[in-house]
């Protein structure tokens, strides 16, 4: 059973490591790795309590993840307290928890791992609570190489044995005259104790178990009184010890420009007395955002809304939490954990949209990826039956056909005026609806559209007319009053006109007769002097010498010259009188 329990966890470890990126392709052929407590013996007084620590010697490989399972007996040994102090892991598929008689573990670190003897994995506070030998050990376990595979290369699973004596209590002196002191028969456990151990801090990156994007780091300690040299180390083991030389006597230290990874800072003092206690300091970077990657959409089957995925993967930190943006900027974003690097869309328009998806570490680093999708129409509802022609007084009338089981919802407009009314179509599609609302006279134009369970619409369907008109007895009513209007005032206005013409008529008769007299007078008065002066020009021409024939010739003009003009006279009176004629 713990066999198949260990590959199931195996597997998931795995699993979790490489989605956070943790692929490298160094080899772990010729290493063999261990799980071992520390201590592994002891002796401890009945009641009291002891610290074991499980560690892991990689012999050398890079490890990225380890689990197992610690039993102990239960008879002699109660689990007080776990604690993930100081552990070489950040991420945890597994918290270490006591079961009653057993402890199961699984954990890990990004890339590039962990390489070292004494790597702490966690640490179990036991109570001794019988006398006796008291056993800790694995009963099963795994160290998986960071090669890129996830191969197990652990060799060896150390164990624990403790011994719990008795308490012992001074026998009791029953010589009252004897001074001497009574000394127990054993000595208190030693308890080592922390000298001079520096305190060390960051105003770059004050927390040891976050990442940051910063690569210069700077780290602080004050120097107590005495100090007299300082020995420092920076590297990636979290309990390697600086060496024994002085560094100086600084009280701070600058390291800028490094590579991403977790680091640890390990300093000492020196006094008088020798070297003291080492303190270690933990810091994380990650400046490099997470590996590009795409968003795939997903169409589901049915008429439903389409689902986006977008895994992105983070070779240090780890992806942490994703935004996604669709269509606009401005629009809120959803905000998904990188255990939901997926997101059903809803509540879109038909056509094409636009979605942005942002991938963030747990340093804050950022990389987008977008892609465009359509959301396509459900089938479009038909309008089969409607008035073309009502009356106000009229309730409107629509059915038609569409989906089953899906809501149609009638427009209907006129101007800047909308009604809107809603139902549902039945199992075969068939719909109706009744509109009860105020339709004042006028054109209105009408259509449906559908949405489904899920909330996908259709296209609006072909718009429909119909035309809003008073009742016939009105219309009637209307076209006779109107039709006596205008007849009136047509002949109002042909009355003025004869009226009108009359009045200028006399006008002008007037005038014209005025015309006419004058006329008269004046072509008299002009006859008459030309009558004068040809006569006094004939008896000019009568007093020369002329011949008879020439006297002849000379009468006979004259006498046709005035037929002449008496005729032109006579025909010239004619036309003036037929004029005052018509003027009279």
């Amino acid at each position: 059973m713990n066999k198949i329990f260990l590959k199931s966890k195996i597997l998931l470890t795995v699993f979790v490591f490489l989605f956070f990126g943790l692929i490298n392709v160094e080899q772990a052929d010729a290493a063999s790795a261990s799980l071992y407590l520390t201590p592994s013996s002891g002796t401890h007084v009945i009641n009291s309590t002891f610290t074991v620590t499980v560690k892991v010697n990689t012999d050398g490989a890079p490890i990225n993840a380890a689990e197992g399972t610690l039993v102990y007996d239960t008879d002699r040994l109660d689990v007080v307290s776990i604690s993930k102090g100081g552990s070489i892991f950040n991420l945890w598929t597994a918290d270490p928890v006591d079961t009653g008689s057993s402890i199961s573990f699984g954990g890990g670190i990004p890339r590039p791992g962990y390489t070292g003897a004494g790597g702490t994995l966690f640490s179990v506070t036991f109570k001794a609570v019988k006398t006796d030998g008291a056993q800790i050990s694995f009963s099963s376990g795994a160290v998986l190489a960071n090669d890129g595979k996830g191969t197990n290369i652990l060799a060896s699973m150390g164990s624990g044995r403790y011994t719990i004596s008795p308490k012992v209590t001074p026998p009791a002196n029953n010589n009252t005259s004897d001074n001497t002191d009574t000394k127990p028969t054993t000595k208190p456990e030693p308890v080592e104790t922390a000298r001079i151990k520096p305190t060390i801090s960051s105003a770059t990156h004050p927390d040891s178990q976050v990442w940051y994007k910063n690569r210069n780091v700077q780290l602080n300690w004050d120097l107590p009184s005495g100090v007299t040299g300082i020995s420092y180390l920076m590297d990636d083991s979290p309990s390697s010890v600086p060496g024994n030389v002085s560094d100086g006597l600084e009280d701070n230290m600058e390291f800028n420009d490094n590579e991403d990874g977790i680091y640890y800072f390990h300093l000492k003092f020196r006094d008088s007395s020798g070297w003291g206690t080492v303190s270690h300091f933990r810091f994380q970077i990650d400046n490099t955002p997470p590996l590009p990657f795409e968003i795939e959409v997903k169409k589901e089957e049915g008429e439903d809304w389409p689902s986006l995925f977008f895994e992105a993967l983070d070779e240090y930190s780890g992806v942490v939490n994703y935004e996604i943006i669709v269509n606009s900027l401005n629009e809120d974003a959803y905000e998904n954990g990188a255990e939901e690097p997926y997101l059903k869309v809803s509540g879109l328009e038909v056509g094409e949209h636009t979605v942005l998806v942002k991938a963030i570490d747990a340093a804050g680093n950022e990389t987008y990826a977008e892609q465009k999708f359509y959301i396509n129409a459900i089938e479009t509802p038909v309008i089969l039956h409607y008035p073309t022609e009502m009356t106000s007084s009229d309730n409107l009338y629509i059915s038609g056909t569409a989906l089953p089981d899906v809501l149609i919802k009638l427009f209907v407009q006129k101007d800047g005026t909308m009604i809107s009314k809603e139902t549902k179509s039945d199992q075969n599609g068939n719909w109706f609806i009744i509109n009860e609302d105020d339709m004042p006279n006028g054109s209105y134009m009408a259509w449906v559209q559908a949405k489904n369970k899920n909330g996908l619409s259709s296209a609006n369907s072909e718009k429909v007319g119909i035309l809003v008109s008073p009742p016939i007895f009105t219309r009637i009513g209307d076209f006779v009053v109107n039709y006596f209007t205008v007849f009136v005032s047509l002949l109002f206005l042909i009355l003025l006109i004869i009226i009108m013409s009359i009045f200028l008529a006399r006008i002008a008769r007037k005038k014209l007769r005025k015309e006419a007299t004058e006329v008269e007078d004046v072509l008299k008065q002009n006859i008459k002097e030309l009558r004068k002066e040809i006569e006094e020009d004939f008896k000019t021409l009568a007093k020369g010498r002329t011949s008879a024939a020439q006297k002849k010739l000379l009468d006979e003009t004259q006498t046709t010259l005035r037929a002449k003009i008496d005729a032109m006279e006579k025909k010239v009176m004619k036309e003036v009188e037929d004029v005052e004629d018509l003027a009279r």
